[in-house]
């Protein structure tokens, strides 16, 4: 297994049936394979199987909406050893030729504990399912922006990243123009907050509130006891 020194991006390439044709070495060496070994393996069968069914919903939506995702699992094997990695997950494609990108990071321990991880696969599965929905019925008729700008917030704040103006409007599913009078509802509802980026003034980041925390939270676990 990769050891925890070790900070570079990993990178493999996968088909649509979840096939592995290209592989780094680094990501072969995190999987604790040869590269050639790898090459042609499925890859949910190196993720750890609590995590393999949230994933494969979120790639299946990727190929119909063609939205990138970021999502932290364990690899497969020993839950003593509990490697993670970070899957940056996005679509190429030229003409009939399309392949899954996957840059892959190394995490030295799971991002957050056991229960909220939890709550983050509820907020993933659910995310996963909608993006489902609008293959068949598509955004104009199922749509409901405001609801997946804050499942998609819940995750990205699970994993410690920022969420900005542009990809909160990317993550709401809808026009830019209504994505922004949804984030505008919701901060006047008390359940989001916009903040200058302490880096870069110019950008603007998006976060729940602490009530928009709560009752996220409140939600996603009445939906787990069901």
């Amino acid at each position: 297994m990769l050891g925890s020194g070790v900070r570079s991006l990993m990178s493999c390439l996968v088909d649509d049936d979840m096939t592995i044709c290209d592989v780094d070495e680094g990501y072969a060496a995190a999987i604790g394979r040869p590269r050639e070994d790898v090459i042609g393996c499925h890859l949910l069968d190196l993720i750890h199987p609590d995590d393999r069914g949230v994933f494969a919903e979120r790639v299946r939506a990727l190929r119909v909406d063609g939205r990138g995702f970021s999502m932290t699992q364990r690899l497969a094997g020993d839950d003593a050893q509990r490697v993670w990695l970070t899957h940056h997950v996005s679509m190429l494609q030229l003409g009939a030729w399309r392949r899954v990108s996957i840059t892959i990071a190394y995490e030295d321990s799971a991002p957050i504990d056991d229960e909220r991880r939890a709550l983050k696969r509820a907020a993933e599965r659910i995310l996963g399912k909608r993006r489902l929905r609008e293959r068949y019925w598509g955004a104009a008729m199922v749509g409901e922006p405001a609801f997946d700008l804050l499942l998609e917030l819940f995750v990205q704040e699970a994993e410690g990243r920022a969420v900005y103006t542009t990809s909160a409007a990317v993550a709401s599913g809808a026009p830019l123009t209504t994505a922004l009078r949804q984030i505008a509802m919701l901060v006047e509802h008390g359940l989001v907050r916009r903040l200058p980026d302490p880096i870069d003034r110019r950008r603007v980041i998006v976060q729940l509130t602490a009530e928009g925390t709560r009752t996220m939270t409140d939600y996603l676990a009445a939906t787990e006891r069901l």
